[in-house]
């Protein structure tokens, strides 16, 4: 689901939306950037592309949908999530994997009319008002398709 489209649509606008509709509680910086801070009920996992798309259609069967936004280029994605906290065990087997979960107090940059227009930061799935997924059930998906199938490490960070 996508914010509605008008030729008036701004970055106030869609971070409006991002409350209202989505319950996330984005914030409008410099007049035009929409970020998103992490912590609490809200978790973010990051991942090469090529393994995001493995992971996003295995999430939608699975009933457990993430929003999932592209990094420009089209390299990264990032996935939201509930809260989590991995171990530090966790994080070492994700590293080589190029996983990695996005601290508590990070700021995540949420898409905005503008970054779209630009082919910046995009939705790959757009949010929605449903529960996100457990984070520890996201990583879990995530490590067991990195390691079914050829290695998506190869892209570039």
């Amino acid at each position: 689901m996508a914010p509605p489209a008008s030729a008036g649509d701004t970055a106030a606008r869609w971070c409006e939306y991002y409350w209202a509709t989505c319950g996330l509680s984005a914030q409008l910086v410099d007049d035009n950037r929409i970020v998103l801070r992490l912590g609490g009920l809200l978790g973010a996992v990051t991942m090469p592309a090529a393994l995001g798309r493995k992971v996003a259609p295995s999430l939608r069967v699975r009933a457990m949908p993430a929003p999932a936004l592209a990094h420009p280029g089209e390299q990264r994605w990032t996935f939201l999530s509930g809260p989590g906290s991995a171990t530090l065990e966790h994080m070492a087997a994700l590293v080589p994997m190029g996983v990695s979960v996005v601290g508590d107090n990070a700021l995540v940059v949420l898409p905005s009319p503008e970054t779209e227009a630009l082919d910046l930061w995009h939705w790959v799935d757009w949010p929605t008002r449903a529960d996100l997924p457990a984070q520890a059930a996201l990583l879990a998906t995530t490590r067991a398709l990195a390691t079914s199938g050829p290695s998506v490490r190869s892209e570039k960070p």
